[in-house]
């Protein structure tokens, strides 16, 4: 748990050095399916994961577009060929990717060390 919650740390700060709210909101999503999903078993986490990654990337995306075309925030990448959302699908996949990566690794050193210290 420790792991990928550093893991998590590590894309939110990217996210916020990127200045961007569509990843920052995918690692939110992320970070609190990790805890909650902290004693499932490794499919519904992985399947969890996922989830949090898209739908908190896609939905961030709706929000910003929504604030774009209100004219709280200057118009940005919101336009009508979709490249914005298919951006923030690819965000959300390669965060949710990323926190797999790190939970398979963190699961598969620990068995590792586990079997070397009998």
């Amino acid at each position: 748990m420790l792991v990928t919650m550093l893991g998590i740390a590590g894309l939110t700060i990217v996210a916020v050095f990127d200045k961007s709210v569509v990843m920052f909101v995918s690692v939110a999503a992320i970070a609190i399916i990790v805890y909650l999903f902290r004693r499932a078993r490794m499919r519904d986490k992985v399947i969890g994961i996922i989830a949090a990654g898209l739908g908190g990337s896609i939905g961030g995306a709706i929000v910003l577009t929504f604030y774009q075309h209100a004219g709280v925030v200057g118009a940005g990448a919101a336009g009508d060929s979709g490249g914005f959302f298919m951006s923030a699908i690819l965000v959300g996949a390669i965060n949710a990717a990323t926190i797999i990566v790190v939970i398979l690794t963190t699961e598969v050193a620990l068995r590792i060390i586990g079997r070397n210290s009998e």
